[in-house]
């Protein structure tokens, strides 16, 4: 049995692009990873609202259930923008509120 080497181009090529490849997941990876840790320090200091007094967490426009339900989120996600979408969305239907008892009182 003879073993024959071929050193043509084309094994450096697949060795080039199985480089890239690797490259290429080890950008996801670490950009995933990133996103991971991300997500746990965003979980943290919306941890760190708990310890807000009841009338301190209306002050900034949520609700002790608001934060618990912000963390109730995949670990991956960040609470954070679950409490802003929700401040948002209440202060919506505040201006909706205020708009409807202006346009009572003109008729």
């Amino acid at each position: 049995m003879s073993l024959i080497l071929n050193h043509n181009t084309s094994s450096t090529g697949m060795v080039a692009r199985l480089a890239i490849s690797a490259a290429h997941a080890f950008t996801r990876v670490t950009s995933r990873l990133g996103a991971i840790i991300a997500a746990e320090i965003d979980r943290r200091e919306t941890m760190a609202l708990l310890n807000l007094e009841a009338h301190e967490l209306k002050d900034i426009g949520v609700t002790r259930g608001d934060v618990e339900g912000a963390l109730l989120m995949a670990p991956t996600c960040k609470p954070s923008f679950a409490l802003a979408a929700k401040r948002a969305e209440m202060r919506h239907g505040e201006r909706e509120q205020v708009l409807e008892v202006q346009a009572e009182t003109r008729h």
